[in-house]
């Protein structure tokens, strides 16, 4: 080694190089929204971070507001369409005409079904998140359950593929009604995660977090008050052996009718 050269001299590219190799940190900006219904889709499926910045940020919720509100719209109902497209799948008594309005109301019923449990569970989320979270402005609170909305449409609409497989490979009418059943419910609990997300995301740097406990009861008010109007609403998988009806006298519950089509398919 020279004389004048020191330790350090010799040290200091490698420490050059070392933080050289470190993988810069990625940042996320508000979202940006691109043109078009499915380029938006697709933006929302594969940039949740830049959402959830926006919703940190407070900026162009409502234009989120409003994108969330027509994805929701368009794949729930597709999804209903699936479901309306049952009983033209598997033979019902219900001449054609009946069989092809039939897709035509579920494809209605079920964006229905989710504005009508958002316009419910909206007021007590707020009011709720304002008393015991973060203090979150309405803008944010309409974004956030629409996004979660979006979410379980987008998460249902993604089983229609298998949902009308099945309708075309069974004949088994319980089956069918508890298949759809369990789409909505994992649909559900995949809108609800993101509103969970979403909502802790939005606290950040406000006075209190939004606690966990509310998660929880927002979960259950979500669960009873969409199965309730669900059962309302209700047929959205007509039995091959009914004539076609829009609603259905009211009797029984949810539950009750789930649990004997459970009962039925361990008969057969």
């Amino acid at each position: 080694m020279p004389d004048n050269e020191t330790p350090l001299q010799h040290e200091a590219p490698q420490s050059a190089s070392a933080s050289a190799a470190k993988p810069p940190i990625e940042s996320h900006g508000p979202a940006q929204l691109p043109s078009g219904f499915w380029r938006q889709v697709d933006y929302l499926l594969h940039h949740p971070e830049e959402v959830m910045e926006s919703l940190k940020q407070d900026v162009g919720l409502w234009e989120l507001a409003r994108t969330f509100f027509l994805i929701a719209l368009v794949m729930a109902a597709l999804y209903g369409a699936v479901m309306g497209a049952t009983n033209l799948l598997q033979g019902s008594v219900m001449p054609m005409q009946h069989r092809i309005l039939m897709i035509l109301v579920t494809a209605v019923k079920v964006p229905v079904l989710f504005l009508l449990t958002l316009l419910i569970v909206l007021p007590p989320i707020y009011v709720s998140n304002t008393f015991m979270g973060a203090r979150l402005p309405f803008r944010a609170v309409v974004a956030m359950t629409l996004g979660a909305m979006a979410s379980t449409s987008i998460s249902l609409a993604s089983m229609g593929s298998v949902a009308f497989f099945f309708a075309l490979t069974s004949k088994t009418y319980d089956f069918i009604k508890l298949l759809h059943v369990l789409f909505f419910l994992y649909a559900g609990l995949v809108g609800l995660s993101a509103l969970a997300q979403c909502a802790q995301v939005a606290s950040i740097g406000r006075r209190r977090a939004t606690p966990q406990l509310l998660f929880l009861i927002w979960l259950l008010l979500y669960g009873f008050v969409g199965t309730q109007l669900a059962w309302v609403l209700r047929p959205f998988v007509g039995s091959p052996n009914e004539k076609f009806q829009v609603f259905r006298p009211r009797s029984g519950s949810f539950y009750e009718s789930v649990g004997q089509s459970l009962d039925n398919l361990m008969k057969h």
